[in-house]
C-alpha cells in the first residue's frame, strides 16, 4: 500500500491525496510536524526533503524540482490516470503556474494566519521561523493585519478561473486532469482552517 507523507494543509498534499482518493487508490497517511523531515530524508535516502512523499514499497518520490509534479506524475504513470494528456502540455503548464504561484500564494498565507497559531509551542515557532527566513521578520503578524485585504485578493486572482469554469465542470476538458486538482489543492488549502469561505464566484 501506499504512504503519503504529508502535512494536512499543504495544497500540493491535498491535490495528492484527492488525486488518490478520487481513484479509489488505497493508502495511508503519516503527517509529520513541519520542522521534522526525517521521514522524508530517510524514506529518500537524502534525495528529498519536501511534501507530498509518496512511499511506494522500496521507492520514494517527492518534488525536487522549483515547478515539482513528480509525485503527481508517478501516480498518473503507476495506475494510467491520464492526467497530463500530450495535447494539454502546454494549456496545464501554464494554467499551473498562474494556480500554483498566484493564486497559492496569497491563499496560503490567509490559511497560515490561521493554521500556525494553532501547532504545538515547537512546531509554530519553527514554522515562524522558516516563514520569517523566506518572507521577512514578522510576515505571518502582517498577513494577521492585513487578512481581509488578502482574502478580496484571493477572489480577484480566482475570477479567471470562475470565468473558465461557467463553462464547463472542468478546466480545460470533459473530465478532470491535473490542473484541476491542482485549484482543488490550492482551495482546499485556503478553506483548511474552517474559518474562510470561498468568495462568492
Amino acid at each position: 500500500m501506499l504512504t503519503l507523507i504529508q502535512f494536512p494543509w499543504s495544497p500540493f498534499c491535498i491535490t495528492i491525496r484527492h488525486i488518490l482518493t478520487r481513484h479509489r487508490i488505497p493508502f495511508q497517511l503519516h503527517n509529520i510536524a513541519c520542522h521534522d523531515r526525517a521521514p522524508i530524508i530517510k524514506a529518500t535516502k537524502g534525495q528529498g526533503h519536501t511534501v507530498p512523499c509518496l512511499i511506494d514499497g522500496r521507492h520514494a518520490i517527492c518534488d525536487l524540482t522549483d515547478f515539482g509534479q513528480e509525485v503527481a506524475r508517478y501516480v498518473d504513470r503507476r495506475y494510467r490516470l491520464n492526467l497530463f494528456p500530450k495535447e494539454f502540455d502546454g494549456l496545464q503548464l501554464i494554467l499551473s503556474r498562474y494556480i500554483e504561484n498566484d493564486v497559492e500564494s496569497v491563499g496560503f498565507k490567509v490559511n497560515d494566519t490561521y493554521v500556525i497559531p494553532t501547532r504545538p509551542l515547537i512546531e509554530r515557532t519553527m514554522l515562524i521561523r522558516h516563514k520569517e527566513r523566506k518572507f521577512g521578520r514578522g510576515c505571518v503578524r502582517e498577513w494577521t493585519t492585513h487578512r481581509r485585504y488578502l482574502c478580496t485578493q484571493f477572489a480577484e486572482l480566482l475570477k479567471p478561473i470562475d470565468d473558465m469554469l461557467a463553462a464547463s465542470p472542468f478546466l480545460l476538458a470533459d473530465r478532470p486532469l491535473f490542473v484541476d486538482y491542482n485549484l482543488y489543492g490550492v482551495l482546499g488549502n485556503y478553506q483548511f482552517n474552517g474559518k474562510t469561505k470561498l468568495p462568492n464566484l
